[in-house]
């Protein structure tokens, strides 16, 4: 093991999220040296597993003030400095004739409070027809995956290190503060030199923490949501009452995804979808769009939630836990965790983390994120050679802009695979094209790990035309293609 990365470092972040990036381009426009490091690639976590909403505040009025107040307040914001990655549709919020009106003239207080606009609107196409309590709201939709890649743009623009597939193993102290990261990656064990670390790790963050002995207040939560093969509407569509399974339904790109669940989990992976948790949601989504039944189910996915638990706090319910956030010092000098928030408010997690580190660290520049636009994602256009992925239109042009990458972390930086078919087709010629640069043996190995995460979002939804795309699917990859089966499927 050596000190593979020079001694100049002073702040390492674990977590390559939302929040993780977030707090490395805080600190590097506050001249602060930093790098961030992940297990897995941009989006590992949570911040590639959510649905896309552009929070208004609203959903939270009822039951979450201060994270209502966050949300509207980071919304503005966001659509300023981030605004290539920002679809700013609208949402509405439609009550059942099931809700009170107490209740609906509590929401609308609420969000006066909370300084968020509402006003009274017209159902969309699909709704039922029976909702006639209807408010439109500022919500939008987030572009996680480039807003992720924009972060990390910048980050290195300004000279920081973004060093993904490594896994923190190690937190080596020395006179009571911490000295030296330890880390696994590609090339074995590596120790890197830090005057402060940042724990942005999300769901794993509890695991992290204990690498210095001091244990989180962390409560994680699963959420499963649905993906459909057409946008179904142009707005995002809530429903107005205390937050609940399936009640929001949000139009990203040519798809629209509606969820979501909420339930305590031990584990910081994402839990594989069960059929039972989907009818759940269908059974939830007709309610609100009677015609759901009918619409084409792509696949189901799942994400975790860490969330903060507060001191006192003995919900029994991971829903009665706040959606806000805290940043902790720890006993270990320069040790600084993050939990909790949204993906809406993670300039504002960042912002207070990097205080806290700039102070610790004796950096006088203020935060400069609410004001300084994020630099544009890579952004490569559709070349002159074939499409290899006809569903999202990704050309060889776009892969090789990434060239390097697994056939996991080209899927969610250029979106191929994520389409109607679900890779049936350019999975194998994706893998043909890494085939050159990998060999056919690793390329393979690659492409059956992509199919496995592919079909286990099928499965748990197989009716209708998806039933019937998992079986083309199946056909195409065994019988045509000549893929090798495995004896338990």
């Amino acid at each position: 093991m050596r000190m593979k990365w020079g001694k100049w470092l002073m702040v390492v972040v674990i977590g390559a999220g939302a929040t993780g990036l977030g707090v490395a381009w805080d600190l590097m426009l506050r001249g602060v040296p930093v790098a961030v490091l992940d297990q897995g690639d941009l989006g590992h976590g949570t911040s590639g597993r959510f649905h896309g909403l552009l929070h208004s505040g609203a959903r939270y009025v009822l039951t979450d003030a201060v994270a209502a107040r966050q949300c509207q307040t980071e919304n503005l914001r966001l659509r300023q400095v981030a605004a290539p990655y920002i679809e700013s549709t609208g949402g509405l919020f439609a009550a059942s004739p099931d809700v009170s009106e107490n209740l609906v003239q509590n929401w609308l207080r609420g969000c006066h409070d909370a300084k968020i606009p509402v006003a009274p609107a017209s159902p969309v196409q699909g709704m039922n027809a029976q909702w006639k309590r209807i408010y439109e709201v500022n919500d939008g939709v987030i572009n996680g995956y480039q807003l992720l890649q924009a972060l990390a743009r910048g980050i290195r623009q300004g000279g920081g290190q973004i060093l993904t597939h490594r896994r923190v193993v190690g937190a080596r102290p020395m006179k009571g503060k911490i000295h030296t990261i330890v880390m696994e990656g590609p090339d074995g064990l590596e120790e890197m030199r830090a005057d402060a670390v940042v724990n942005a790790a999300g769901p794993w963050a509890g695991h992290v923490a204990s690498l210095w002995s001091d244990p989180l207040p962390l409560t994680l939560s699963r959420g499963i949501m649905l993906l459909f093969s057409h946008r179904q509407t142009p707005k995002v569509i809530n429903r107005l009452d205390v937050p609940g399974d399936g009640d929001i339904l949000v139009p990203h790109h040519h798809i629209s995804i509606w969820g979501t669940t909420d339930t305590e989990t031990d584990s910081p992976k994402a839990p594989t979808p069960s059929h039972a948790e989907v009818a759940h949601l269908m059974e939830r989504g007709l309610a609100m769009f009677p015609d759901m039944g009918e619409w084409r189910v792509l696949r189901s996915f799942s994400g975790v939630r860490p969330l903060y638990r507060a001191p006192g706090n003995l919900a029994r319910e991971t829903r009665h836990i706040s959606r806000d956030f805290v940043v902790l010092d720890h006993p270990l000098k320069g040790a600084f965790s993050v939990i909790g928030g949204k993906w809406t408010t993670y300039r504002l997690m960042a912002e207070q983390v990097a205080d806290r580190v700039a102070a610790y660290l004796h950096y006088a520049t203020p935060c400069q994120t609410g004001a300084v636009p994020l630099p544009l994602a890579n952004a490569v256009g559709v070349g002159a050679d074939p499409l290899l992925c006809e569903c999202e239109s990704v050309s060889k042009s776009q892969l090789r802009a990434f060239e390097g990458l697994s056939l996991s972390d080209l899927r969610t930086r250029t979106w191929f695979g994520m389409g109607p078919c679900q890779g049936t087709f350019c999975g194998h010629r994706v893998m043909q094209w890494r085939s050159h640069q990998i060999g056919e043996e690793a390329a393979s190995k690659e492409l059956a790990a992509f199919r496995e995460e592919r079909e286990r979002g099928m499965c748990a939804a197989l009716w209708g035309d998806n039933a019937v795309e998992w079986l083309l699917q199946r056909n195409i990859r065994f019988q045509s293609l000549g893929e090798s089966q495995r004896a338990d499927d």
